[in-house]
């Protein structure tokens, strides 16, 4: 009986154990939309050639962050480019000022934070743009 009950507390000190691998778990950077009047936060539908206000904080995960990018993309189509920041303090919070296009059409704006070891993380809001 002795031996199964120090068995048993073997395993449960293991199961309870905090490993360093546990510890140094993978979290990728926090990108997240502002709330506050004027901004817009969630997706939506929008007029054309609406500008939209859009504010993302950006944090580290547990790696180091070196730029953040502002992408837009047409009806699912490529990402492309809008702005690009480096990443220079922890929160950062960052201003987009999202144009609607001309004609009736999806549009995906996006935040996309880069590590330094490339990884990154994208958080995207979608707007149906309507006449």
């Amino acid at each position: 009986m002795r031996h199964f009950a120090a068995l048993s507390l073997l395993t449960l000190l293991l199961a309870s154990a905090c490993t360093k691998e546990d510890d140094e778990a993978y979290r990728p950077a926090g990108i997240t939309f502002r709330t506050d009047s004027g901004y817009t936060f969630q997706n939506d539908t929008a007029q054309v050639q609406d500008t939209l206000l859009i504010g993302a904080l950006v944090a580290e995960g547990s790696q180091s962050l070196q730029t953040v990018y502002v992408q837009m993309r047409v009806n699912g189509g490529e990402w492309v480019q809008k702005d690009s920041v480096p990443f220079t303090q922890n929160p950062m919070a960052l201003d987009v000022q999202a144009i609607m296009g001309d004609v009736p059409r999806s549009e995906d704006w996006s935040i996309l934070a880069v590590e330094r070891s490339g990884d990154a993380t994208r958080r995207s809001l979608t707007f149906t743009v309507t006449e």
